[in-house]
């Protein structure tokens, strides 16, 4: 275990940790508000039906081609201007771009809405993370897994009141979409005035706290070559458990259903039941990772992913297969906080640059993953499904260690230092 010492944390940095927290929150939140609004979205553009899968498809596939376009475009601003006016100014636009959607009556022009949606997603994920790095710097210890979990709490919190709202506006979206849009936009007025600046760093005099050596990249220069691999390897680990949990989230229900003989409740449980495990496994990621290094987590969460597919598929009944789905959600959880946490401390001075590569490659997922799964269960057949997340897990989890190296031992000196002095926490 890793025997860090407390560190005083003042309490700027603890505003700057806390609207980190509220940041992840209104990405998620602002995801799934679109996500239960889906329905009445289509019945208002008139898509509903099997006629209207491909035009709405291709709405969708707009919103993951901005999401992959803003993060991959973003990390140059991030490493001129800093994290804090990126931020700003994606956390009140991100919310009002979801109302226009509300009042969209063409195909058209709900492409174009639907992309800018996108972009400014990808920008403030990409945006958040080389933050929660920054702020990560302060505590010297991984705190990337509880932002990501305030993900999954946003997303939950927020969709249950669209789809709530969605009960009383059955024809339109306008409501739903314009109420939560401005509730969102006065949060983003509110916690953007706590995020660091550009220049808010810790003393030389206390170290550092980096997965391994720094980077040779030069400021102002392209990343090296060594860098550029590492992070485009990352990257596409991580669009692997992007698209497992794709595979989960939109096909996850009807694989329990069919291949066990269940009822949708139950198949809908499962699908729960992996997202609160995620949730679940991203409040104690931090601690784990404290204890036993980044990539041996990583290690183990690839590993518990790869156990719970096994037992859905080889375990041939609907018990077994929310057991399953329940290990793959908790191994799942902390697999892209810690990754994204890796590429930003690689090379602090360029972090946006590099969170932006890996963020790009795994948003790609977004675009990938249907068609990937859509060709798997057209020419295999559903039960074969299941297989194609155990792949990319096996995967991730043989190779995901490698590129993540052990944090530097803590020297003599600050252990003497921690063990001389009161102990403060944050």
């Amino acid at each position: 275990m890793n025997n860090l010492p407390a560190i005083p944390i003042p309490l700027r940095i603890r505003k700057a940790r806390i609207a980190t927290f509220i940041g992840f929150m209104m990405i998620g939140a602002l995801m799934y508000i679109w996500s239960t609004g889906v329905s009445v979205f289509r019945v208002q553009l008139g898509l509903t039906g099997e006629l209207g899968d491909e035009n709405f498809g291709l709405i969708a596939l707009g919103v993951g081609v901005g999401s992959a376009t803003g993060a991959l475009f973003v990390g140059r601003l991030l490493d001129s201007f800093g994290a804090k006016p990126v931020i700003t100014v994606c956390a009140l636009a991100y919310p009002l771009s979801i109302i226009p959607l509300g009042f969209v009556s063409g195909f058209w022009f709900a492409l174009c809405f639907g992309v800018i949606l996108g972009l400014l997603r990808g920008a403030l994920d990409t945006a958040l993370n080389a933050h929660g790095v920054q702020v990560e710097r302060f505590y010297q210890r991984s705190i990337m897994s509880g932002f990501h979990a305030c993900y999954s709490l946003g997303g939950f919190v927020l969709g249950m009141v669209c789809s709530w709202l969605t009960g009383f506006y059955t024809d339109s979206v306008q409501v739903p979409y314009t109420v939560l849009g401005v509730l969102l936009f006065v949060v983003g007025c509110f916690f953007s005035r706590w995020l660091l600046g550009k220049h808010d760093v810790p003393d030389a005099s206390s170290g550092e706290w980096h997965t391994g050596a720094r980077s040779t990249d030069e400021a102002g220069k392209g990343p090296s070559t060594k860098t550029l691999l590492v992070m485009i390897a990352l990257g596409t680990l991580l669009l692997g458990s992007m698209m497992g949990e794709n595979a989960i989230a939109d096909w996850g229900q009807e694989y329990i259903r069919r291949e066990f003989s269940t009822t949708t409740s139950t198949a809908g449980m499962a699908v729960s039941i992996f997202v609160g495990a995620a949730f679940v496994g991203r409040l104690f990621g931090d601690r784990l990772a404290v204890a036993f290094g980044n990539s041996r987590v990583v290690f183990g969460c690839g590993t518990l992913c790869v156990l719970g597919m096994t037992i859905t598929i080889l375990g041939g009944t609907a018990p077994t297969g929310i057991v399953g789905f329940a290990l793959f959600g908790l191994g799942l959880s902390c697999i892209a906080p810690l990754m994204i946490s890796a590429a930003g401390r690689r090379d602090p001075k360029h972090a946006g640059r590099n969170i932006g590569i890996v963020n790009c490659i795994g948003f790609s997922g977004m675009l990938v993953g249907p068609a990937a799964i859509t060709v798997i269960v057209s020419n295999f057949g559903l039960g074969r499904l299941m297989f194609f997340p155990l792949i990319m897990l096996g995967l991730l989890a043989t190779f995901g260690p490698l590129l993540m190296r052990t944090p530097k031992t803590v020297t003599t000196e600050k252990q003497n230092y921690a063990s001389t002095s009161p102990r403060r926490g944050g």
